[in-house]
């Protein structure tokens, strides 16, 4: 848990014309708390609890969990040489609907890595990290140069 330092505001009295006056009328003070876990259930059961606070009289403002995948490096390796495969695929498959043939691979280029929410149709050519679901979906996007043959 990550506590930020206590942000103090003055509310000044409003006059009945709607001006602001110089007398103080109270403070408001806030604070933002992180909370940081691995178990992704509680920190969800937690955020949807949170409303029970508002129910006992306690102010505050609540975002939406962020969910973030931390495993990705783990991934990268195995999901390039995954999406290099299917890129031979592909092209093997436009070659034959021409009438040609896919020679050697000339380059490859690691492109981005897409986490998106499951069934997103969103992409990014910076990418993207979704944070909001999760559950995830990773695509590796893998730029490759055959050579051709007749």
């Amino acid at each position: 848990m990550i506590f930020s330092s206590i942000v103090t505001m003055t509310n000044y009295e409003i006059l009945p014309n709607g001006m602001q006056s110089t007398k103080i009328e109270s403070y408001r003070l806030s604070q933002t708390i992180e909370i940081t876990s691995n178990d992704v259930d509680e920190l969800t059961k937690i955020s949807r609890e949170a409303t029970e606070l508002i129910n006992l009289g306690v102010q505050f403002e609540s975002y939406p969990p962020q969910y973030y995948y931390t495993k990705i490096a783990d991934l990268k390796v195995d999901m390039l040489g995954l999406a290099t495969k299917d890129a031979m695929q592909r092209a093997e498959q436009i070659a034959k609907n021409t009438g040609i043939k896919i020679g050697k691979l000339k380059s490859a280029k690691m492109g981005v890595f897409q986490i998106t929410a499951p069934y997103s149709t969103e992409v990014s050519d910076y990418g993207i990290f979704d944070t909001m679901s999760i559950n995830k979906e990773i695509t590796a996007v893998v730029n490759c140069e055959f050579e051709i043959k007749d």
